[in-house]
């Protein structure tokens, strides 16, 4: 059964989720000066602190717009069965707790938290609420790499995903404060970098570059997230790229060798995605990758995933050296940081 603890104290009630069974096994939230959580080693309990309020500018943009959504929800400016719609779409919706169960929002919690997204991407709001009943899919191959000289993200996305080939389509991308690379995981904060543009009948290039909202350091571990946005103002969960090291996997690698390999895998290669919890390459001029195999090894193959007949390896953790053959390829190509002049 899961209900609510209530507590009073001077600053108002305080709310904690509590999950019973045969006794208490999960408490999330607050009640009265102890916060209860949990993280990566199992529950924890804190001393509650008042977060602190900066009063940035983006905070109070940020405010200002859920003030002025909430609003036009309640005012004349929508109908009933515009509202109602929104309410359709959230009972058929589920999102999940701080205990990793199954609730429903709202209509009017959709409507906010579709919209702020929409605002933040630069875009228009949405009255009427969605009339397919799911959230968009996740785009799992989303990888990004920083550039300390340039103070760039690069981007690289599935670019044929439905929200690419639609006017009124984004991916929004954040980036988290970077840290320690010492550090395993992150929960933030995160600040929004910008937004992609979906474009019907010209989906944009599968790898884009903006600015850091963040200062990029060398050696800083960086954290990023994104969402995707349709049309329709349906808004996916957000879901991660890699983290990645400030100067660590680059954006470009060219592959040289002398005298050529065979097969030739020679040419430029750039970021192409995620895969093994690391960013993966492709070369410019189709029919290589330069991949990680999720222990200890790079490959670079023709098949993504699949060393093939004819691979290169190098067991390091990072991509630049000279590769030894395996199975029928000659050569030793050696890979570079950077764009060869071709």
């Amino acid at each position: 059964m899961l209900t609510h603890l209530q507590a009073w104290s001077e600053r108002g009630c305080l709310m904690a989720f509590v999950k019973f069974g045969g006794g208490v096994v999960q408490i999330s939230g607050s009640i009265a000066g102890t916060t209860h959580a949990r993280n990566r080693f199992g529950n924890y309990i804190r001393p509650r602190t008042k977060p602190v309020n900066p009063k940035s500018s983006r905070q109070m943009e940020a405010r200002v717009r859920l003030q002025m959504l909430a609003e036009y929800w309640s005012g004349a400016y929508m109908d009933d069965a515009e509202r109602g719609a929104w309410g359709t779409y959230a009972a058929a919706v589920p999102a999940k707790n701080r205990l990793g169960e199954s609730i429903h929002l709202t209509g009017f919690n959709h409507f906010i938290r579709s919209n702020a997204a929409r605002y933040a991407a630069g875009d228009v709001l949405v009255e009427a609420g969605p009339t397919v009943l799911s959230l968009p899919e996740a785009d799992v191959t989303l990888a990004i790499t920083g550039d300390a000289g340039t103070q760039l993200l690069t981007i690289a996305f599935d670019n044929t995903k439905d929200w690419a080939n639609e006017t009124g389509g984004f991916l929004l991308i954040e980036m988290g404060q970077p840290q320690l690379p010492t550090r395993n995981f992150f929960g933030g904060p995160y600040r929004v970098a910008a937004a992609i543009a979906g474009i019907t009948g010209a989906p944009p290039a599968g790898i884009q570059t903006m600015v850091a909202p963040f200062t990029l350091t060398n050696g800083q571990k960086v954290w990023a997230r994104a969402s995707i946005i349709r049309a329709d103002a349906r808004l996916s969960t957000k879901f991660g790229a890699p983290a990645f090291i400030v100067g660590g996997l680059l954006a470009k690698y060219f592959v040289a060798s002398d005298p050529a390999p065979v097969p030739d895998c020679q040419c430029n290669y750039v970021l192409g995605g995620a895969f093994n919890g690391k960013a993966y390459y492709r070369r410019v001029v189709a029919g290589y990758y330069l991949w990680w195999d999720g222990i200890d090894t790079w490959y670079i193959s023709a098949i993504l995933g699949t060393p093939g007949a004819d691979y290169w390896t190098l067991t390091q953790a990072s991509p630049v050296g000279v590769y030894t053959l395996g199975g029928t390829a000659t050569g030793a190509p050696e890979v570079a940081a950077g764009e060869h002049p071709l």
